[in-house]
């Protein structure tokens, strides 16, 4: 019996997808490869070279990419800059601010910065802060997403970004009532808020009970809070990025007792500015840990940029493509003509990628020197980031990241068998009905994992 059951698995990861069990889903609504990482024949190709749109598992691509380019311990710079002198604690004219494009540059970070000018005796800034922004040339575009752009995940990326460009509402419900702080406090965003104390209940999510209400300038809070609600938080989508960016740096310099800047503006910092403080960032791995486990897009086209600008001499979407199609044509994975890159998120309905370069990529980047970063980098079933809740009886040797639109669904990335053999996956669905066929796809991998398993002991 034994030996029948190990037969059957052998010839089913031996066939195509489409004789497999789909679960429901259309042969042509779906893409699936699949191969050994040790190996070298695919053991699942349906549709395979077909060019889909991949949603967030493109950001494997631009994560390969950047690990192979700019290396693990990459780091993002941030500075800050004056040519004019400092008389009695006052810097007497412009400070420029450097702005590197860190992904991951938050408040915590910022103040770590100003610091930097304090211990330097600085205490007031008697000129502009001027926001030198020549680390992108370009930002490109995710085209179609306007009826998103509130949302914290359509933020575009900006050599200032800081805290992904939201502000953080902080409820208290206590002695004093129900009431919210906005954190940092922005000089140019108002606060209206009617809120009064409600119901004894727990509070998983402070805006069951928080209607929140935002134009980038004015934000409206109403409700009735819980006490359950006291010390919760929720993000707002404020300001464009410069005036953020001001602010941002007016209210943190405040908290630390300085004084100034006067006012906000654009320009480059003289060649003979000098360096008063720098801020590096962790190393690239942290970044990608981000992307990848929470499906960061404005942190994942941002990389994307800087990619361009450390390999190619150019921040910019088309010189990141242009590096990636390079390291694509080094390695041999030549599906090029499928491959369109808008911003190297996946956040586009424009790119497109085959399940077999995608898979290839896989494989590759598991072979090479940086499989250990890259692995780590995504979410592990029923664990971590958009896998928490799924693949639970898979357990921690499934690794995947997912990839969600209108239209798309996704998962690419690994499974390592009992017996220590890894295979690469890739499953992309493409259909108007794919916001219905989470479970399909789901089924799908896990039958491609069951197979390659029995194959693996078969083999044994």
């Amino acid at each position: 019996m034994k030996n029948r059951i190990a037969a059957l698995g052998l010839l089913v990861a031996a066939l195509p997808a489409a004789a497999l069990e789909l679960h429901g889903l259309k042969a042509d609504e779906i893409a699936v490869w699949a191969a050994p990482v040790e190996g070298e024949e695919a053991i699942v190709s349906h549709r395979a070279e077909t060019a889909v749109n991949p949603a967030s598992t493109m950001k494997l691509l631009t994560g390969w990419a950047a690990l192979n380019r700019l290396g693990p311990d990459y780091r993002w710079t941030t500075t800050l800059l004056s040519a004019a002198p400092v008389e009695n604690g006052a810097l007497k004219g412009d400070l420029y601010w450097l702005g590197g494009g860190d992904p991951r540059f938050d408040n915590g970070n910022l103040l770590t910065l100003l610091y930097g000018l304090r211990l330097r005796g600085i205490h007031k800034l008697e000129g502009r802060l001027v926001l030198d922004k020549r680390a992108f040339a370009s930002i490109g575009g995710a085209d179609d997403f306007d009826e998103d752009a509130g949302r914290a995940f359509t933020v575009e990326p900006d050599s200032h970004l800081t805290n992904l460009k939201v502000a953080w509402l902080t409820f208290y419900r206590d002695a004093q009532g129900a009431r919210v702080v906005l954190d940092p406090p922005l000089a140019g965003v108002k606060l209206q808020a009617e809120l009064k104390p409600g119901k004894d209940e727990a509070c998983p999510d402070v805006r069951r009970f928080a209607a929140i209400e935002t134009d980038g300038r004015t934000v409206t809070v109403k409700g009735a809070l819980p006490a359950a609600c006291d010390g919760k938080r929720a993000y707002v989508n404020v300001l464009d990025h410069d005036a953020f960016a001001g602010q941002d740096f007016a209210a943190m310099w405040q908290a630390l007792g300085g004084e100034g800047p006067m006012g906000v503006a654009r320009g480059r910092a003289p060649d003979e500015a000098r360096e008063l403080a720098a801020w590096q960032s962790q190393p690239l791995p942290a970044a990608l840990a981000d992307i990848n486990k929470y499906s960061n897009n404005t942190m994942a086209r941002t990389l994307f940029l800087t990619l361009g600008r450390e390999a190619a001499g150019e921040g910019s979407p088309q010189a990141a493509a242009g590096v990636v199609r390079d390291l694509l044509r080094e390695r041999g994975i030549d599906d090029l003509p499928q491959l369109i890159l808008e911003n190297g998120s996946g956040l586009s309905r424009r790119e497109r990628v085959s399940a077999r370069l995608l898979g290839e990529v896989l494989r590759d980047a598991a072979r090479g020197p940086y499989a250990d970063e890259f692995a780590a980098s995504l979410p592990v079933a029923g664990q971590m980031g958009t896998l928490k809740k799924r693949f639970i009886d898979l357990g921690p040797r499934l690794r995947m990241k997912t990839g969600t639109l209108k239209d798309v669904k996704a998962l690419a990335g690994y499974w390592q068998a009992a017996d220590g053999r890894r295979l690469a996956i890739v499953a992309i669905v493409n259909s108007p009905r794919a916001p219905e066929m989470a479970k399909a796809l789901d089924a799908v991998v896990a039958d491609v994992v069951r197979g390659f398993d029995t194959r693996s002991s078969a083999k044994r």
